[in-house]
């Protein structure tokens, strides 16, 4: 559920007509969220209408027909000096033109873009109470910026998700590697997945509104075991943990009537995992194309409707940068006898990227089946930034 933060990269594009590594971040208002709905879209794309067949490892790699997809890592990190972090990184890929276009201008400059890549990266340093967050954009163009399937990697600059160099094939490949380094902050980890592919919706395929082209192939990979090396300030620390990966592609985004939404990715200590994302409708209701999953310690995935899970916010915070979030959820699904609290680790998780939005390491509580729960989890929040009035 990432298909705002891809618009504002067609929105540089727009306005540049190319893009570079950005300096600073910029608020825009969720209205310019109306950039990559639908009926904006422009021909020549391929659309998610219909169900597929996934095959892995390929499809852990782009998917040129599309207009766009992301990969998307979030976790927890525990050191063995006690340090505890939250982390993120992302990376976008959004196409100028259709596969056609690009091969017909592929030889009128090595510089020129044909897809443009971006990259988030976030550190919660929950023992300083310290949030950090950076973004950069780069063209597809001269190794810069890229994807591949055979092995998998996808990389911006020094950034990279993937197979690790010299690893061979993706097939004969336990593990990635993940880099990425920002000021104080940097990240190289191995990830390996506990849990195969999940796919969500209907065999992977998620309606996001009823609007043609609206939807995604989307999959996650919800247990990720983590081990490696964080270094602050120049200090290494050694650490292991817990990540999810979460992949989508699509042509289209949201309906004429949505304007952001609610995205929680949780992982329990019984081995079990849930994801939801809660759409907003333009009223700030709760649109019924809502959904989520649900993983069993056994390993069967459960499709969840918009009527299967009850949300209330308990609380809110005001970002100082303009614009009110909701902080503190309870989080019900009757017919799985769960009965979750979700609460930040840190109450300022917002990123001052373009789009400002927030995402955060939560905390998990509850029961199921009347049994004790506890867990950790991510939660994204879009479509609340506000830009202040000087």
């Amino acid at each position: 559920m990432r298909f705002a933060l891809i618009c504002f990269v067609m929105c540089a594009v727009a306005t540049s007509g190319s893009a570079t590594r950005a300096q600073t971040a910029i608020p825009a208002p969720a209205s310019r969220l109306g950039a990559l709905r639908g009926e904006a879209m422009p021909p020549g794309f391929a659309l998610v209408t219909e169900p597929r067949v996934f095959e892995f490892p390929r499809d852990h790699g782009p998917h040129a027909a599309f207009r766009h997809e992301w990969w998307y890592v979030t976790g927890h990190l525990d050191a063995r000096t006690g340090e505890r972090f939250g982390f993120e990184l992302t990376f976008f890929r959004f196409a100028l033109a259709p596969p056609e276009s690009a091969q017909a201008t592929a030889q009128q400059s090595a510089w020129r873009a044909r897809q443009i890549y971006m990259a988030h990266f976030a550190v919660t340093d929950l023992d300083r109470k310290q949030f950090h967050s950076s973004e950069r954009y780069e063209r597809d163009a001269l190794g810069l910026a890229g994807a591949a399937a055979s092995p998998f990697r996808v990389w911006l600059d020094d950034w990279s998700l993937g197979v690790p160099p010299g690893e061979g094939g993706s097939e004969g490949t336990s593990y990635w590697q993940l880099r990425a380094a920002d000021n104080d902050y940097a990240f190289n980890l191995q990830l390996r997945a506990v849990t195969p592919p999940v796919l969500n919706g209907d065999a992977g395929l998620s309606r996001k509104s009823s609007a043609p082209g609206a939807a995604s192939y989307y999959y996650s990979i919800p247990r990720l075991a983590v081990l490696g090396q964080v270094t602050r300030a120049g200090k290494p620390l050694e650490v292991d943990g817990l990540a999810w990966l979460d992949r989508e592609w699509g042509s289209g985004s949201l309906g004429a009537d949505q304007q952001g939404w609610d995205w929680f990715a949780l992982q329990l200590d019984d081995g079990t995992t849930l994801m939801f994302y809660a759409l907003r409708k333009l009223d700030g209701q709760r649109d019924a194309h809502s959904a989520g999953t649900w993983l069993a310690p056994d390993g069967n995935a459960h499709a969840l409707a918009n009527a299967d899970v009850q949300i209330d916010t308990k609380g809110f915070w005001t970002s100082p940068r303009g614009g009110r979030y909701p902080a503190r959820w309870h989080l019900r699904v009757p017919s799985l006898a769960l009965d979750l609290d979700i609460e930040p680790r840190l109450a300022d998780q917002e990123l001052n990227t373009n789009p400002r939005y927030w995402e955060g390491a939560t905390t998990v509580t509850g029961t199921r089946a009347g049994r004790a729960v506890g867990g950790r989890g991510y939660v994204e929040l879009v479509g609340y930034a506000q830009t202040r009035e000087k």
